[in-house]
């Protein structure tokens, strides 16, 4: 007793006449299950001041405090038995620094712990701590019992974690479902377990069911993925039987396949309804091959079954071969048509001949056509000229006197004139220009001697085609006789008209002006071209 009044002597002196040190503890330390931990204890001292030990001490279950380790800076460190190995001094040196290290941590390690210090010439300090040892979840998934396409409401799979403390479960999944978590306390730990529940269907199959654990004692969230298997068979089929048309016999390369999806996959097998299979036909896994040319006797159903552990389907095939006769009268058919064709063919190139014949013979027939009509016109045009002849001859042999007297007067003129050349020759043109008046009559504003001029120079013309022409008409032959008294007829009517026309000329001579010997037309707006055998135009 008297130590400890020195002890609590020596606390309170440095209170009343001299500054302390300082002693710097948590309140409360996490170590993680299997790792080790340090317990921390420093004390700042002053200037004078000595750490001279260190203890460490755990409060027991019963209230008493259990001595751990003893940091001595004379005589050592020394560590009680149940730790020793396990207890160490974290830093050599002074001993203001008191920290111990507590190595591979479990969990009977939690509680409280003490620190004392000895100082000189300060005295005792104490301070405490709660050491808490988080246990690291080990989480465990356990798939449900098998899924199969048409269950109700099933147990795909469930997940456990147990630490210190609870640790949290959730899930992450791309299918639909739902879930339910248990809890339950240990005395150091405390564990969860939640289930994922689902209707299964084969969409399921093969996708990922993932548990997430999430800890304090963890630096990372732990995720166990599970793969849902869902057990289903899909309807059966075939694939080549329908085209079965085409199916005739002497074709090759024919085969069936028969389509099937399940979870497991499934196995095939083929059979013939109420027969053996032919000859010639392979089985190879899923496809039934036809090893030769089809025959009549192929013909008949053939059944495929599909099959795994979770169910059996079939499906069947109904194959008719069609024989050489129908092949041969759709053979026929096919040549009709081809001949119908040719012979189409053939009428479209002869109408299409006998068109273009037609255009050709019609252009020649109008060629032919127009050549007889532009003869015809040329014969009639060269009798017309002949007939004007005729004319001419007659009518000068009437009026013989008058073109001598007036080839004499214009003889006279024509020494005096420009015409004299010309009239000698025989071979001159007068052109004469004569106005019309109105209502389509000639008129003139000559003098008497203009018209006398004019007169004798339209004789002179005549004149010189009578000499040009030295040979007279032929005599008709005997057997003309008849047509020449109409042609007397006609000479009659003709001179008729010569007189006619003379007067007419007569009076279209006084639009000219005869001026040193050459006749000049009076200035007008009309104006008539009188040609070399005094015809009006």
């Amino acid at each position: 007793v008297g130590q400890n009044s020195w002890v609590l002597v020596l606390v309170l002196l440095p209170t009343h006449w001299m500054t302390v040190g300082v002693l710097e503890m948590e309140r409360s330390v996490t170590a993680v299950l299997g790792k080790d931990v340090v317990l921390p204890c420093r004390y700042r001292a002053q200037e004078g001041e000595q750490v001279v030990q260190v203890t460490w001490l755990k409060q027991g279950t019963n209230g008493q405090n259990v001595e751990i380790a003893v940091l001595n800076s004379e005589y050592g460190n020394h560590v009680q038995e149940p730790y020793a190995g396990r207890v160490l001094r974290r830093a050599l040196g002074p001993l203001e620094d008191g920290a111990i290290v507590l190595k591979n941590a479990v969990q009977a390690d939690e509680g409280a712990y003490e620190c004392h210090l000895i100082t000189f010439p300060s005295g005792n300090f104490e301070g405490s701590m709660t050491l808490s040892v988080l246990v690291p979840p080990l989480p465990t998934l356990n798939p449900g019992p098998p899924l199969e396409e048409g269950q109700g409401r099933t147990l795909a799979a469930s997940c456990t974690a147990e630490g210190n403390p609870m640790p949290t479960v959730t899930w992450e999944t791309q299918v639909h479902g739902t879930n339910s978590t248990r809890h339950s306390s240990h005395p150091r730990s405390a564990s969860v377990t939640s289930e994922f529940f689902l209707v299964p269907g084969r969409s399921m199959n093969g996708k990922t069911l993932t548990c997430v654990v999430s800890h304090p004692g963890l630096l990372h969230e732990k995720r166990i993925t599970h793969v849902l298997s869902v057990a289903y068979l899909s309807d059966a089929s075939v694939r080549g039987h329908e085209e079965e048309e085409d199916w005739q016999a002497g074709k090759e390369g024919v085969s069936l396949k028969c389509l099937g999806e399940g979870n497991p996959p499934p196995t095939y097998n083929w059979t013939r309804l109420n027969g053996p299979m032919p000859e010639g036909v392979k089985v190879k896994g899923a496809t039934l091959l036809f090893q030769r040319p089809l025959t009549p006797n192929d013909t008949g159903i053939y059944v495929c079954q599909v099959a795994n552990r979770f169910a059996s389907k079939e499906v069947r095939a109904s194959i008719s071969i069609k024989g050489r006769v129908w092949a041969e009268s759709e053979l026929h058919k096919v040549n009709v048509v081809s001949a119908s064709v040719v012979v189409v063919g053939v009428i479209a190139a002869v109408l299409l001949c006998l068109l273009v014949l037609v255009v050709v013979f019609m252009t020649l027939y109008h060629r032919r056509k127009t050549r007889r009509i532009s003869e015809k016109y040329e014969e009639e045009l060269t009798l017309t000229r002949e007939n004007s002849i005729r004319r001419l001859y007659s009518s000068h042999s009437t009026s013989t006197r008058n073109q001598t007297e007036e080839t004499l007067h214009l003889r006279g003129d024509s020494r005096q004139g420009s015409l004299r050349g010309d009239s000698l020759r025989g071979t001159s043109i007068c052109s004469v220009m004569v106005r019309r008046g109105p209502g389509g009559a000639l008129r003139g504003a000559g003098s008497e001697e203009a018209e006398g001029r004019s007169y004798s120079t339209l004789s002179t013309v005549r004149e010189i085609e009578t000499q040009t022409e030295q040979s007279p008409a032929p005599a008709p032959a005997p057997e003309e006789e008849k047509e020449k008294e109409e042609k007397e007829k006609e000479r009659e009517e003709e001179e008729e008209e010569e007189e006619r026309e003379e007067n007419t000329i007569k009076a279209a001579m006084t639009h000219f002006v005869q001026e040193n010997g050459t006749l000049r037309a009076k200035p007008t707006t009309n104006g008539i071209y009188i040609n070399g055998r005094g015809h009006l135009v």
